[in-house]
């Protein structure tokens, strides 16, 4: 008589145990819905700086993951909708700070600020220097 050999492959094998593997590991935790709740939780509730990540200096990690990315998203909606009114309003806008610009009280205004920025530059003749710049900030 013949010997039978029933060999299995570990193709076949190994899938089957790993997911009993896993099973047997999601199970001990509390099953599916409970282990996402836990990590979802987690997330929200991690502590992180200010930019939104873990800082290696646990004393920065003043905030909720939670609050900055709330803060990060208004702050960004907000932006948007004042960068929005702004942008329909440059004519206003401009045609305002004309206006007060030609009263004498705007006048003396612009001359003082010009004044005071200039306050001692006239001291030393090699560091006078007049320069007038309007900059477009990046944050607004």
């Amino acid at each position: 008589m013949a010997d039978v050999n029933l060999t299995i492959s570990q193709d076949i094998v190994n899938p089957i145990v790993q997911a009993k593997i896993k099973e047997a590991v999601i199970e001990s935790l509390g099953g599916v819905d409970i282990l996402i709740g836990k990590v979802v939780d987690n997330i929200i509730k991690q502590r992180v700086d200010k930019d939104g990540k873990v800082n290696s200096y646990s004393s920065e990690n003043k905030f909720s993951w939670m609050d900055v990315v709330l803060t990060q998203q208004i702050e960004k909606a907000a932006k948007e909708s004042i960068i929005e009114v702004i942008s329909e309003q440059t004519q206003n806008i401009k045609d305002e700070l004309i206006r007060q610009l030609k009263t004498k009280k705007g006048s003396n205004i612009v001359a003082s600020a010009l004044i005071d920025s200039m306050n001692g530059t006239f001291v030393n003749n090699w560091s006078s220097k007049l320069s007038i710049e309007f900059k477009k900030l990046d944050r607004y």
